[in-house]
């Protein structure tokens, strides 16, 4: 049997929605808290590590652990890879997931899937792609991690998707789980917009619990004309960043992911 560890990428420093991963998402739970909740209903996964700095700032996500009764390792502030790679040397892992702790509707009913595949098709990463900016887990063979990790300068790995996610250099799989692209969409939490609209999803699903809520559902709402879902969309002049302070247009980034989307396994 495999060992499969999710690691959640996550510090309580953010300069444009400071703290925002302990802040309520409008059912009593914090961002962090719903994340980890629906990370627990996956079966495939078996344990899960809150990854964060040594710095005091992040202290407190320790009592999130403590609560959640899960695990937590404390490493590099600006090093993720050395956080996810310690993690992966401690469990003795065979893959590691990624999730950002910003990301609370983290699809978590393709992760199975995407565990099968990684392991039947022998790859080093796979993903989901056309959907919603933060849908998305990454799952990473632990020796392509290692591997990535001496290709890379570790200070930008929060960048790390740009390196492992390209065929030249991994094996790559990509999962597309719907017919039309959902890509323009969001669901993560970087911003106050963001958060007005995670906010809004958990009010209108609020008869379903964290690990009910699946990507469907989410995109039921933001596609019905007759409820109102702000900030959902990505408008094409939006810029991503990338590592080394560099910027480029959405539009831009959407054409480079089309690219390694088209050099990888597809399922």
């Amino acid at each position: 049997m495999v060992k499969v560890v999710a690691c959640i990428i996550a510090r309580t420093v953010s300069t444009r929605l400071p703290l925002k991963v302990l802040r309520d998402v409008g059912n009593g739970m914090s961002i962090l808290d719903f994340l980890i909740n629906r990370l627990k209903s996956v079966k495939e996964i078996d344990e899960i590590f809150i990854c964060t700095s040594t710095e005091p700032v992040d202290d407190i996500l320790e009592d999130v652990a403590s609560r959640n009764s899960i695990n937590i390792y404390r490493g590099s502030a600006d090093q993720v890879i050395e956080r996810m790679l310690k993690v992966g040397a401690i469990t003795n892992a065979d893959y590691l997931i990624r999730i950002t702790g910003d990301n609370p509707f983290t699809s978590i009913e393709h992760i199975s899937t995407q565990v099968e595949m990684i392991e039947k098709e022998e790859l080093d990463y796979v993903r989901l792609v056309n959907v919603p900016v933060g849908a998305t887990t990454e799952v990473i063979k632990y020796q392509a991690l290692l591997r990535c990790n001496e290709m890379m300068d570790p200070d930008v790995s929060e960048y790390m998707m740009l390196y492992l996610f390209e065929p030249h250099n991994f094996k790559c799989g990509v999962i597309i789980p719907y017919v039309a692209d959902y890509s323009h969409y969001s669901v993560t939490v970087d911003t106050q917009q963001d958060f007005v609209r995670t906010r809004r999803v958990v009010e209108v699903l609020k008869e379903k619990a964290p690990e009910e809520i699946m990507l469907e559902d989410i995109l039921a709402l933001y596609t019905n004309a007759e409820i109102s879902i702000p900030f959902a969309e990505i408008k094409a002049v939006d810029e991503v960043k990338l590592p080394y302070n560099k910027k480029v247009s959405y539009t831009e980034f959407k054409k480079d992911m089309d690219r390694r989307i088209s050099q990888s396994v597809q399922l």
